[in-house]
């Protein structure tokens, strides 16, 4: 019986060996190799402080990612995700042309024996530029209005300036930084945290994920206080060339809005600005003053416009003779029982000098002629006839009449 078994030992060989042959061929052919291609494994950047300490900065694509061929078995390939992946580009080997080459890899080395990867973008440009740090102060904005009768009069960031540091071309695109602040209907001192808003050239915001800043809350603190509306009275100071005289002085604003404390309010009406040189001038003179220089210790300007626009028309003066008739002089403190002659009866010649437009109107009526006689009796006396007064007018001529004072018979 054991002989008839060792008989057949050699034919059993035989089949186990045609057996492990047909299962090897069997589990081949089931699980046969396939290639499957896997999208969005994310790249990523190591030994960024190779760039960084040489005082530059990168910045690197965003949402760069990978896509990759495998092949391997069907049983292993088919159970593959981005997940089982990864992509590494380091920048310590960026080239000349700041290209950095990705290497893709598995994350189990074991599956990596079994596959083979294959990947088209195999490197990734990286934007790399000098780094910029930058102060800015930072400006204290509002928005809606305070309650009526009430302004602003000072803004206080803390802290009141920031240091900006990141691409050159970021920094250097940067205008102003601002704080928002709502002050609706505010009528008393009010204070608020706002964080930093970063300002294009354009008036758009910039995207602070570009580069880093060493403020990111600020303290704001604004001064709400009651307003007044002064008027404004402008003048010249110094002598005109001779012949010439001020025909007219133009200017705006004419009144001003101010804010302050009640007390300094109440002390101030107007504001006067007298020291507008017109020194030897003889044709029109046009100038600018800013209103804050003029303004009192306590009070402050409402608004952004701070400048006073001012015109002085200068003209050359002219002369007119007048006929003064002797009974267009009043005569004053006339009494009772006494006559009075004037010693020319068919009158006085008067000479004035002013401005065309006001000899044009003038009216010798206009300057009032009067003599003052209380107290006098009966005799002859000269007086010096007393004239009013007009703007843009000179009297050239002292005149001096004789009169006649004597008792009515």
């Amino acid at each position: 019986m054991e002989k008839r078994n060792l008989n057949n030992f050699g034919l059993k060989v035989i089949s186990l060996i045609i057996a492990v042959v047909v299962w090897i061929v069997v589990v081949n052919v089931d699980d046969y190799k396939t290639t499957k291609q896997i999208s969005g494994i994310e790249i990523e950047f190591i030994n960024g402080s190779a760039i960084t300490e040489k005082n530059k900065v990168y910045e690197v694509p965003k949402g760069t990612t990978v896509d990759i061929v495998v092949k391997g078995k069907r049983s292993v390939v088919e159970k593959l995700t981005s997940e089982d992946f990864k992509a590494v580009a380091d920048l310590s080997k960026m080239s000349v042309t700041n290209a950095v080459a990705v290497k893709v890899s598995t994350v189990s080395s074991y599956i990596g024996r079994e596959l083979t990867i294959t990947y088209k973008d195999n490197a990734i440009v990286v934007a790399v530029e000098d780094k910029l740090e930058t102060q800015f102060p930072i400006t204290v904005q509002t928005t809606s209005d305070v309650a009526e009768g009430y302004a602003i009069r000072n803004k206080v960031a803390t802290p009141n300036l920031i240091t900006v540091e990141g691409a050159e071309s970021v920094v250097k695109n940067i205008r102003e930084v601002v704080v928002n602040v709502d002050v609706k209907g505010a009528n008393q001192n009010l204070s608020a945290v706002a964080t930093p808003i970063f300002i294009d050239g354009n008036g758009e915001i910039i995207d602070s994920g570009k580069f880093e800043y060493d403020v990111e809350e600020v303290e704001v603190y604004v001064e709400v206080m009651k307003t007044k509306e002064l008027s404004v009275k402008v003048s010249g100071k110094g002598k005109l060339r001779d012949g010439y005289a001020i025909a007219s002085i133009d200017y705006q604003p004419t009144a001003i809005e101010v804010v302050g404390e009640p007390t300094d309010l109440a002390r101030v009406e107007e504001i006067i600005i007298d020291d507008i040189d017109v020194t030897d001038c003889y044709k029109d003179l046009e100038t600018a003053v800013n209103i804050v220089d003029y303004l009192p210790t306590g009070i402050s300007l409402v608004g952004v416009n701070q400048e006073i626009m001012i015109k002085i028309v200068i003209e050359k003066v002219e002369e007119k003779a007048f006929r003064l008739e002797s009974n267009d002089i009043n005569i004053v403190g006339k009494q009772s029982g006494l006559s009075y002659t004037f010693k020319e009866p068919n009158g006085y010649s008067l000479a004035v000098r002013g401005l065309k437009d006001k000899l044009e109107s003038l009216e010798i009526t206009n300057l009032i002629p009067s003599i003052d006689v209380t107290g006098y009796g009966p005799g002859t006396y000269t007086f010096e006839v007393n004239l009013r007064s007009i703007k843009g007018v000179e009297v050239l001529d002292t005149l001096t009449v004789e009169l006649t004072i004597s008792n009515q018979e």
